[in-house]
């Protein structure tokens, strides 16, 4: 009954994150698979668990949407006063962290804010006076790129926005709160032991959950790896705690001869241990469940009822879900349960003792764990591959190694060596550097295993049909031998990495506008050749858009080669990302522009107007800059012309007034189907006479959201539109796709962000 309820509860709240109920066909079909499930169930207890699923994660969802930042101050400078709530990321250039208002109706419960170039970094618990500008929950939308605005849902924050500089940002009082600085103060304590290391950064993750000082570089490492689980506040952590409190209180009671029932007090001992620490190391999702589950087999071992492990997962899961119904959007939440699961099913194989099973006869203790980590393979994939676009395929022989290092080195070592204190301090460092050296010399383990082929394996985007076929014959991998299909595991799991999403037809050709904020990059893909229009922004001491959005684009259609980098430009909002581009895919050839702007460790030739190739059908030709005379700035952008036939699609970077006369002085060929709005729609480019000639049925802006410029300007845009042109811009729409070919009439025009549209993403405009 509990695991029935449990799966209805779920049901009920997964129903409603499938679901954008943007239209009344989203609506129609949540009501039809509740009365279908209802009627399916026939149980009324199961049905009110679906309802109140329903109802929770919905109610859930309109709390947070509605507590978002009010439009009316949106952009305004405001002075306020916020308790940092979490530890400061430092970024480089800049500070980022999480804090709720203290008493200002204005503020959103929890806002995410940039510093850039403080001069004292926040602590947690701290209250601070700050200058602040916000704006509502955004992000950029691109198939395959991170779902920024799905991430800032799930995490309750409703405002994101920047510290202004200034005098008027102060320190209000220092933390009066005992956990955050009791957490700092563990972390301090582990930086003066092993110093400011990568290493220190793990400890302080593993012990306290603070992931602040974990690098961008360890995280992906940690991820190629199969390692990331160990990076949370995990089962293991919380049950090894619980255990050794358990034994050690079970020994001191005993040899005090304290009355009454010594088991039962060390039990309830160790359960007060587990929740201080889960709750000291941020009460994350997966120490949540790990607690929840001793409580719960806890009350019935005290209750003297049998303890049923899959009845005490549903129950914690159950719990988790009525007390915070977007707790199972997260991750986290998803693959702690998902993996128990797993790991119960596999030791429910291994107590039956059926000898025709190898998961179910006698093994060797190493035995049992590669089974386990196999099994958490297949098992996890399908959820690995929706969460994160990726397969960790050394995940099993790495785990086989850390596992029982993190569990009997590194985790016992560290929280030992945190609380020996006073006159044991020395030993407590001793014990601190020793689970940092643990963590090093694991590294330098699975260091040779990182180097060969295929680890990282990235998947691309998959069909639906793909899916229907995936799912079952990855299940059936953990099941025993000789059941239908489980030797086709395997090859499912080989035609997953190989997996490619079909390319264009021949004769035609996909332009793809990422949305990349304030600047630029398209995609062109033919049917055997793809080439890359502008790499987009990099920001001032952070990632690139080549990195979040280009690149994962690429990853998602499975192109693994460039056949030619075209930087329009040497301005940081189109050229921004080409170092990212070079290091993180193959190039064949670059060409640019401006050739001298870029790093000259690495061959940029010039575009010329009358230089052109041809790929599978479709022409490409320069139309600027000329061959005779230099220019500079945003006049000696590439404007590149593909046509597909008599389909044609002109991308003009950056060319203000001057370009564009010069093009119509030559006579050359501008008219375009779709077009690309110079120098994204601003008052220096589009000139009339530019506009009627190229006659576009579908303009594309790139720009950012709500940029600071106002691009486009409004009299661009209308002057589009009095051509007859379709306005699109990456702002509003997201990724805007668009399909030519030689043989069609009807352009096909794919916004990214209606496509992908769901209950917490921001209405298109």
């Amino acid at each position: 009954m509990v695991i029935r309820a449990c799966l209805c509860l779920l049901a009920g709240a997964y129903a409603l994150q499938l679901s954008s109920f943007a239209s009344d066909s989203d609506r129609v079909a949540v009501t039809l698979f509740a009365v279908s499930v209802i009627f399916a169930l026939r149980r009324p207890f199961a049905a009110a668990a679906l309802l109140l699923g329903l109802v929770l994660f919905q109610s859930s969802a309109k709390s947070v949407i509605d507590g978002r930042l009010d439009r009316k101050f949106a952009g305004d400078s405001l002075l306020t006063e916020l308790r940092i709530v979490d530890f400061p990321r430092d970024r480089g250039r800049s500070l980022v962290f999480v804090a709720e208002p203290v008493n200002d109706p204005r503020i959103p419960s929890r806002v995410r804010l940039s510093w850039f170039g403080p001069e004292v970094i926040p602590r947690i618990g701290e209250v601070w006076q700050f200058e602040t500008r916000l704006r509502r929950p955004r992000g950029n939308a691109n198939p395959g790129g991170f779902d920024y605005e799905t991430w800032l849902f799930r995490e309750r924050i409703g405002a994101t926005g920047y510290v202004v500089g200034g005098k008027r940002n102060r320190l209000v009082r220092p933390s009066e709160e005992v956990l955050p600085r009791l957490r700092e103060n563990l972390v301090a304590r582990i930086e003066r032991a092993v110093g400011p290391t990568p290493e220190a950064a793990v400890l302080a993750a593993i012990s306290v959950g603070a992931r602040h000082r974990v690098s961008q570089g360890q995280w992906e490492r940690y991820a190629r790896s199969g390692l990331s689980h160990l990076m949370a506040i995990s089962g293991l952590h919380i049950g090894l705690a619980a255990a050794a409190a358990f034994l050690l209180l079970r020994v001191l009671l005993g040899l005090a001869r304290v009355p009454g029932n010594v088991r039962h007090l060390a039990l309830a001992g160790s359960l007060v241990l587990a929740a201080s620490y889960a709750m000291l190391a941020g009460f994350a999702v997966p120490a949540q469940r790990a607690t929840l589950m001793l409580f719960l087999a806890a009350a019935a071992m005290l209750a003297r009822r049998e303890v049923r492990p899959p009845v005490v997962l549903a129950a914690a899961a159950s719990v988790a879900t009525v007390a915070d119904p977007l707790v199972t959007m997260l991750p986290g939440f998803q693959f702690s349960f998902a993996a128990v699961l797993l790991l119960l099913w596999v030791g429910c194989r291994l107590r039956r003792g059926n000898d025709r099973s190898p998961l179910a006869r006698p093994v060797s203790g190493l035995g049992v764990l590669g089974e386990m980590q196999f099994a958490l393979l297949f098992g996890l994939l399908p959820l690995s591959v929706a969460t994160f676009d990726r397969v960790a395929l050394y995940a099993p022989l790495i785990n086989m190694l850390a596992v029982p290092l993190f569990s009997f080195v590194t985790v016992p070592a560290t929280l030992l060596g945190l609380v020996l204190g006073g006159p044991l301090e020395v030993a407590g460092d001793g014990l601190l550097r020793l689970a940092a050296a643990s963590v090093a010399w694991l590294e330098a383990a699975i260091d040779p295993l990182m180097r060969l082929p295929g680890s990282d394996t990235r998947i691309a985007e998959l069909g639906v049909h793909a899916w229907l076929t995936l799912v079952p014959l990855l299940c059936w991998a953990i099941a025993p031998p000789g059941w239908p299909g489980r030797g086709l595991a395997w090859l499912v799991l080989a035609c997953l990495v190989a997996w490619r999403p079909a390319a264009p037809p021949s004769g035609c050709v996909d332009a793809t506008f990422l949305d990349v904020g304030q600047g630029q990059a398209v995609v062109l893909r033919t049917r055997g050749h793809v080439a890359v229009y502008d790499t987009g922004p990099a920001s001032p001491g952070g990632v690139s858009q080549a990195e979040r959005a280009v690149l994962p684009y690429l990853d998602s259609r499975g192109v693994s080669r460039v056949d030619r980098l075209i930087v329009s430009h040497g301005d940081a909002d189109h050229a921004g990302g080409l170092g990212a581009m070079i290091e993180g895919i193959d190039i064949a050839a670059i060409v640019a522009g401006e050739p001298r702007r870029h790093d000259e460790t690495h061959t940029v030739s010039q575009c010329q107007a009358g230089d052109g190739w041809y790929w599978d059908g479709i022409r490409f030709e320069f139309l600027h800059p000329p061959r005779q005379g230099e220019l500079s700035g945003n006049d000696a952008s590439c404007v590149l012309l593909v046509s597909a036939g008599e389909r044609r699609l002109l991308l003009t970077g950056d060319i203000e007034a001057s370009a564009e006369g010069l093009l119509l002085e030559q006579g050359g060929p501008v008219a375009a189907d779709v077009v690309s709005v110079p120098h994204h729609g601003s008052r220096s480019s589009s000139t009339p006479a530019f506009v009627a000639k190229v006659a576009a049925s579908v303009a594309v802006v790139s720009a950012g959201y709500d940029n600071r410029w106002g691009m486009p300007d409004e009299r661009i845009s209308e002057r589009w539109r009095a051509t007859g042109a379709r306005l699109l811009n990456t702002a509003v729409s997201g990724a805007i796709g668009v399909r030519l070919c030689a043989n069609a009439k009807v352009l096909s025009v794919d916004e990214f962000r209606r496509r992908r549209s769901a209950l917490w993403h921001p209405p298109v405009e």
